[in-house]
């Protein structure tokens, strides 16, 4: 005879300080001061300040928002019953008061003051992780209750809560009198009973590979049978087709939110139980704080691992734990890729005064029969705004799906890779075996194919920007490596910027201020199928001193900007006026004072240089000859005609 489920026991001491530790398996709280120990009992959750007539009286309050003063928030809730505060992770509390000694320990100075106030107060104080929110604490807490308040003398809630899932999935078979697999909204099988000989094929496959073959899932999406799952809150009958036997399955929800299944087979070929259905909608029940435990574990895990390799790139905070976090040793060598698509918002275009364009038209031309081209523009202004808005839309798909594909190449380019999406970019920390540091160089060559094979460019959405940092010997220095990547990506938009700045001709020093050796290496590397045009990608190494000429502009910067003397005036006025004596400058300089050569560049007779070349001196006092100010220049054409990053 099959054993009966009893009616549920309900407990009235509530959640523990203790139970709920325990199930945070995720480490979404971290414990700082049990003054009264860890069997006192939570009766409930605040979330943030609530009224003054609000009593607090045996529950765990969540510090949410900003607060005036974190050690008076502390008093407060103590004050009105609290026997619990959750603060968030961070050392933006308050200094400790003055009449309070905190004992020196671990954590800021801050947080041993707020300590020392919940100490005093005799509330129980608690730190929520700096990678996890509130809406996790808030889950986690109610999760915990419901599994501490699942009840005692109903036996499967009694066997669940000695064993977990596993136990279950037998104490389901049990009264079901079938096979149990319980799995997660992925189809991963996350407990299973026992496998008897009599066991079908499909269930075997389903358990030795620890989910549900895709084939299978496909067919259960055309059948029509997964959108009754998930829509449904009845046990689901599919009876038996072939070699396939009898099955019974029913959702695991929380509220609304869908967290997995529980698949009965009846493969031993006799019927289920009379009560199979009732004992599968208890089970139901009873599996839902332990799969909300299980995806706040992997959600955990998952946004821990992002969060240290954000501070990791970042240079922030304890690099060796961050390191430990991803399971890097510290005298891992490794590299930091960078791809960062074109901004759409602001695209990189060069600064006004300084571009080259062609004269205006001449007055007659005003009173001239309207072109086609203008006719084209005209009806382009009248174009409804939403049309814009459309085609913003689809761009911004574009680098989206663009940036989601090199995120998922990178990853499967070697194991070990981690891959962050940070602000539209995706950055990728590549671990790097001794003597294979071209491995770096290669993976920024396949995410630039692959951007290029989309289209993005030719959708309009411009192409995408890889930049390859050098190899430093520990992760604990990643930050320097992405640092070099992100310049690489700058120097490479800088100089595809330049090249499309030159005259028709073909020659011409680059609006931005470029070099020759800017023009030579923005033509070099082209991506296969590409054809000639700007480089998208390359390694630090490559670029060699041009990230140190960024680097000194990028520090001089400030210094230009609140200079003065007669180089200011020079450039200032000059761009005010149109940037022509910039723009010869620029290519009498990168021409290393050749005028021959600079006026080839700009296309102009030599003559016309000199000219403006002695109007530098006369009207500026400029002197050119002297290598002082032919160095300030230098600095100052190439500041004045590059945005600051």
């Amino acid at each position: 005879m099959l054993p009966r489920m009893t009616a549920r026991a309900t407990r009235d001491t509530g959640l523990t300080l203790r139970e709920l530790l325990a199930f945070d398996e995720g480490g979404i709280l971290r414990l700082l001061l049990a003054p009264s120990g860890q069997d006192v009992a939570i009766t409930g959750m605040i979330i943030g300040e609530e009224g003054a007539a609000r009593s607090y009286e045996g529950r765990i309050v969540l510090a949410v928002g900003v607060l005036p003063s974190v050690n008076d928030f502390i008093r407060e809730a103590a004050g009105r019953g609290a026997v619990a505060v959750v603060l968030r992770d961070d050392p933006s509390l308050d200094p400790a008061p003055e009449d309070v000694q905190a004992e020196p320990g671990p954590g800021t100075g801050a947080e041993a003051g707020a300590v020392a106030v919940a100490e005093r107060a005799g509330v129980a104080l608690l730190a929520r992780a700096a990678w996890a929110d509130w809406d996790d604490v808030a889950t986690l807490v109610r999760s915990a209750a419901a599994y501490a308040g699942a009840g005692r003398g109903d036996r499967m809630a009694d066997v669940t809560a000695g064993g977990g899932l596993a136990a279950l999935a037998s104490a389901v078979a049990e009264f079901t009198g079938g096979s149990i697999t319980i799995e997660d909204t992925a189809f991963r099988v996350l407990a299973y009973s026992a496998i008897g000989p009599e066991a079908d094929e499909l269930r075997r496959s389903t358990i030795l590979g620890g989910r549900v073959p895709d084939w299978r899932v496909e067919e259960l999406r055309r059948s029509g049978l997964l959108r009754t799952l998930w829509s449904s809150d009845e046990v689901i009958h599919r009876p038996a087709d072939g070699s396939s036997p009898e099955r019974l399955i029913i959702a695991i929800r929380s509220g609304r939110e869908m967290l997995g299944s529980i698949w009965a087979a009846a493969d031993a070929g006799g019927p289920f139980t009379e009560g199979a259905a009732r004992a599968l909608r208890r089970a139901a029940e009873v599996a839902v704080p332990y799969l909300v435990q299980h995806r706040l574990r992997e959600s955990g895990a998952r946004r821990r691992e992002e969060h240290a390799l954000r501070a990791l790139l970042a240079g922030r905070g304890d690099m060796s734990t961050h390191a430990w976090t991803l399971g890097l040793a510290p005298d891992q060598p490794c590299a930091v890729v960078i791809a960062d698509p074109t901004d759409l918002a602001h695209p990189p275009t060069p600064a006004p005064p300084v571009s080259i364009t062609p004269p205006p038209a001449p007055p007659a031309a005003a009173s001239a029969a309207p072109s086609a081209a203008t006719v084209a523009a005209s009806s382009a202004a009248v174009t409804p705004a939403a049309t814009s808005a459309t085609a913003d839309g689809q761009r911004e798909a574009v680098v989206e799906r663009t940036m989601g594909l090199l995120a998922v190449q990178a990853v499967s380019y070697r194991a070990g890779i981690r891959v962050l999406r940070d602000g539209g970019r995706v950055m990728a920390l590549v671990p790097v075996r001794r003597g294979a540091e071209r491995d770096v160089l290669a993976l920024a060559r396949e995410l630039d194919t692959l951007a290029a094979s989309l289209g993005g460019a030719a959708q309009g959405a411009g192409p995408v920007w890889v930049g390859a940092g050098p190899v430093v010997p520990s992760p604990l220095r990643a930050a320097d490596s992405r640092a070099d990547a992100e310049l690489v990506v700058r120097v490479l938009r800088e100089r595809a910027a330049s090249v499309a700045q030159e005259p028709a001709a073909g020659v011409g020093p680059a609006g931005g201020g470029g070099t020759a050796d800017d023009r030579r290496a923005a033509g070099e590397g082209w991506a296969a199928g590409e054809g000639r045009g700007p480089r998208r990608y390359a390694s630090a190494g490559e670029l060699g001193a041009a990230l140190d000429v960024q680097r000194v502009l990028d520090a001089v910067r400030p210094v230009w900007e609140r200079g003065s003397g007669p180089v200011y005036d020079l450039v200032r006025a000059d761009l005010a006026a149109g940037g022509e004596l910039v723009r010869s400058l620029a290519a009498y300089l990168d021409a290393s004072c050749d005028v021959g050569r600079a006026a080839k560049r700009l296309v102009l007779h030599p003559n016309t240089l000199r000219y403006r070349l002695r109007r530098v001196r006369d009207r500026y006092g400029v002197d050119l000859d002297d290598p002082d100010v032919r160095l300030m220049l230098t600095l100052a054409v190439r500041l004045a005609t590059r945005p600051p990053r």
